[in-house]
């Protein structure tokens, strides 16, 4: 395989590869590299155009605003949103998850309620519902996963009862880089007027279109860092009807109506959601990378992001000491363990020949300490990644097994 122009031209539009053109970068599920556009727009607002937004009347904070809310109509089209009030902006996909929990518990849980996370969920989901859970007395239960690290939907069916009030799952999976069946799962949840489904969207949104509204989930969450945005901003969309019966999660400036002495009336969503000074260059980052990604052959990338991964598996499976976790669906990341090593000696040595990997549990511990106790690495991709790259890691794996 080799790496098309158009990779080689999309790469160039990312100045860290441009310092560091040897780069083996392979941890893009973690962060991707920002792209030039996002950067120059970040320079652009903290050189000619800082000052808040929602606050101020004079000229440059009302236009500030005006071009933050732009962005959250900018959002809302890119994700097919209802309204751009279902946008709510956050620090991250772990702060959206911690409000989306906290608010729904505060709005529709009591004790003996049920709430269905999933096997494959990030800490930032799962610890948040199973800490909630223990302080207020409402029932975790676990989903499970298949032999493929699926979401196993038919058991996933037996778990929903009477007393289901939410059922979390991840779009794709942050250990695994496997894509959960999503569209099954929210059309079943769907079914059940009285529960909530709430997806994390963070390994899934740049390696696959997201359409909110045909996808029928009533929360979707994902960090901007996570596609070429910069890091210190999540999008949280919320859905109208389950929103309307939502109170703050956090509270201080711009989340108010007005306060007294004895009581406080909340500003309307989006914005009581928002308590706080915003990340304004952040939004206005993403704006530029969305822009930027419009003007890019997408499927075309995509596609390619697909053969590569293929071509990655395929070159990983010729080793009789690696498993692969997983064996279909990978979006953007796969992980596997190499026999007889711990997961992290292997990241530090593919370190020292100049590979950048994931090792670890990945935020994901019960699933991967059900996997492999030791760790896994996980290689994960992004449109920019050369086929060279994959190539200097599958040599870097043959070493070790001189090694061994």
């Amino acid at each position: 395989m080799v790496t098309p122009d158009y990779v080689v031209s999309f790469r160039q539009n990312f100045p860290y590869f441009t310092k560091n053109p040897d780069s083996c970068y392979l941890d893009n599920a973690a962060t991707t590299h920002i792209c030039q556009p996002a950067l120059d727009k970040i320079n652009e607002y903290y050189s000619f155009q800082h000052a808040t937004v929602h606050r101020s009347g004079h000229i440059a904070a009302t236009e500030n605003t005006n071009q933050f809310e732009a962005v959250r109509l900018q959002v809302a089209k890119w994700l097919n949103a209802e309204e751009k009030s279902n946008i709510v902006w956050t620090k991250g996909a772990t702060e959206a998850a911690n409000l989306v929990a906290h608010c729904l518990h505060h709005a529709f849980l009591q004790a003996g309620d049920e709430v269905i996370v999933s096997m494959t969920e990030h800490h930032a989901s799962f610890v948040t519902w199973q800490q909630l859970a223990l302080k207020y007395n409402f029932r975790l239960r676990i989903a499970p996963v298949d032999q493929h690290m699926k979401i196993d939907v038919d058991e996933l069916k037996k778990l929903i009862n009477k007393n289901t009030r939410v059922v979390v799952c991840c779009h794709v999976a942050n250990a695994t880089g496997v894509k959960q069946p999503i569209e099954k799962i929210c059309q079943l949840v769907k079914a059940h007027a009285n529960i909530i489904s709430v997806v994390d969207g963070a390994q899934a949104i740049n390696h696959i279109p997201v359409d909110v509204q045909s996808l029928g989930c009533d929360f979707y969450y994902f960090s901007a860092h996570k596609m070429y945005a910069g890091t210190g901003l999540g999008v949280l969309y919320t859905c109208s009807r389950v929103q309307e019966q939502l109170t703050p999660y956090q509270y201080g400036g711009e989340m108010v109506r007005s306060v007294s002495i004895t009581r406080s009336e909340f500003n309307q969503a989006p914005f009581m959601f928002e308590a706080g000074t915003p990340n304004i260059a952040s939004v206005y980052a993403l704006s530029a990378t969305l822009n930027f990604l419009d003007k890019q052959a997408l499927t075309q990338l995509r596609t390619y992001e697909h053969e590569l991964m293929q071509y990655l598996i395929a070159q990983l499976k010729q080793f009789p000491e690696i498993k692969i976790h997983g064996s279909e669906g990978f979006c953007g990341a796969v992980s596997f363990s190499l026999k007889d090593w711990h997961a992290y000696d292997v990241g530090e040595i593919l370190a020292q020949m100049g590979v950048a990997v994931r090792t670890g549990k990945h935020c994901a511990m019960p699933l991967v300490d059900s996997i492999n106790t030791n760790g896994t690495v996980r290689v994960s991709l992004a449109a920019y990644t050369l086929v060279e790259e994959i190539d200097k890691l599958i040599n870097a794996v043959k070493q070790l097994r001189e090694f061994l």
